[in-house]
């Protein structure tokens, strides 16, 4: 709709709120910390926006999230940590930030997430062997552009419903793990622009 401005402080009085769907337009500065203030809330849709600053820390007052949608704005600093508190979430999207700090290990607390976006950021450090393992219902971590390195997680036979698999120009380095190849459900996996070394499994093969 072309919108513009800030968002106000003044949202937090919308208790009834469900969803807020602000999307694609063109709302500067901070998300108010009041949004926190939204317990009803259960989807927040804010991307491709130019929101500034970090993400609220108070965020995690809103129990009943299932969806939040940040990517595509001008976001700084790390993930905080009181995201983890969030048990019913399912889809956290953080793309297309300018988001920095290593990988948040607090949202490995999240079984609930089917979705994971954290592309196009400045994330470092390694990712954990174990990812799958938290998320038995996760269809893809999209995490392709950040700073990652170290090796593949390779305990991928946990996600037994993974479609994408995206970890594609980041510092990887190492083998493909030859699990990758019994994801029965995967469409869809990148790993270019890595420092990846050997042969491509044999079981990590085009089928059809």
């Amino acid at each position: 709709m072309g919108l513009l401005g800030t968002i106000s402080p003044h949202i937090g009085n919308l208790s009834f709120l469900v969803a807020l769907d602000p999307s694609n337009n063109s709302f500067s500065g901070s998300l108010p910390h009041e949004v926190s203030r939204l317990h009803r809330l259960r989807i927040l849709l804010l991307p491709s926006n130019q929101l500034e600053g970090s993400i609220p820390p108070t965020l995690h007052n809103c129990q009943r999230l299932q969806q939040i949608h940040l990517d595509s704005n001008h976001l700084i600093g790390a993930i905080p940590s009181s995201l983890s508190n969030m048990s019913l979430l399912e889809y956290l999207n953080l793309g297309s930030n300018s988001l920095i700090g290593q990988f948040p290990l607090i949202i490995l607390n999240i079984s609930s997430l089917t979705i994971i976006a954290l592309q196009k950021n400045q994330i470092s450090g390694t990712l954990p062997m174990d990812l799958c393992s938290h998320f038995p219902n996760l269809h893809g971590p999209y995490l392709n552009g950040n700073k990652f390195s170290g090796r593949l997680p390779s305990q991928m036979n946990y996600c037994k419903e993974l479609v994408v698999l995206s970890l594609s120009y980041n510092k990887l380095d190492g083998s493909i793990p030859a699990g990758y190849g019994s994801l029965e459900k995967l469409e869809k996996l990148y790993l270019g622009g890595n420092n990846l070394t050997g042969n491509i499994p044999p079981t990590v093969t085009c089928q059809g």
